[in-house]
């Protein structure tokens, strides 16, 4: 009979108009209030009267649909797996280890050494692509005036025998005309680790200028280049060899 009462209270407040909010209170009141069962049928063991029993909620670890099923294996039964491997997408790790295994290609030796009946670095006059020697010798005015009294009708040095491709002055030449770390450095900033591959790039760069990026003197430099750097990566071979 309660039960009677209450299902009508229910369907008259449900017809009637409430402010919101207030209908589900009321049967939130009337299903938790109340002791005996909703009706329906009873289950099996069930006494009359006796309300039926409700479902407690699952652990934390209950499973949800569309899930997989959590791991309720002991902690020590478990083969213990770091959280970057874990994390980690699926083929990266092999790729990283065949990039790791991977030996680093040495670098190349480069040695310089001057190619004889070249002569390229004797045209003074380098034309618009190079620095001008105001530029280079902007702090050095007396081996500028020398610099340019060596500039003859055609570009050339004075000095320059074009016959025999040779320099008539050779032991006494100037100290701009040598090739060598010291001059680098002072006139140029170039480190002495750096010297001879800015010294093999000038003369490449001279060379073309003058001959031709074809020419038979850039192949010829290029090989007395390529004799001098094996001679000297075999001969630092040699001194490691020694040293073990």
């Amino acid at each position: 009979m309660m039960l009677l009462r209450a299902a009508r209270a229910a369907t008259i407040a449900a017809g009637a108009r409430r402010k919101p909010g207030l209908l589900p209170v009321a049967v939130a009141g009337l299903s938790s209030s109340s002791g005996a069962p909703s009706g329906g049928r009873r289950r099996k063991g069930q006494r009359r009267g006796e309300a039926k029993p409700q479902h407690q909620p699952l652990p934390a670890q209950s499973e949800v649909p569309g899930t997989k099923k959590a791991n309720t294996r002991p902690a020590k039964d478990r083969k213990a797996r770091p959280v970057e491997e874990a994390q980690r997408p699926p083929g990266q790790e092999i790729e990283f280890e065949l990039v790791k295994l991977q030996p680093e290609k040495p670098k190349r030796v480069v040695k310089w050494r001057c190619a004889t009946g070249c002569g390229a670095c004797c045209k003074l006059d380098k034309g618009p692509e190079f620095p001008t020697p105001d530029e280079v010798f902007s702090d050095y005015p007396d081996q500028l005036q020398l610099y340019k009294s060596m500039i003859g009708p055609d570009g050339w040095c004075n000095n320059y025998d074009k016959t025999n491709r040779t320099c008539n002055i050779y032991e006494d030449r100037p100290f701009f005309c040598r090739v060598e770390p010291k001059v680098f450095d002072e006139y140029f900033g170039v480190p002495r680790s750096k010297f001879d591959r800015e010294a093999c790039s000038a003369c490449v760069d001279n060379i073309k200028m003058v001959y031709g990026q074809d020419s038979a003197e850039l192949g010829n430099f290029k090989r007395v280049i390529k004799e001098e750097s094996k001679k000297h990566e075999e001969s630092m071979n040699q001194v490691q060899l020694l040293d073990t």
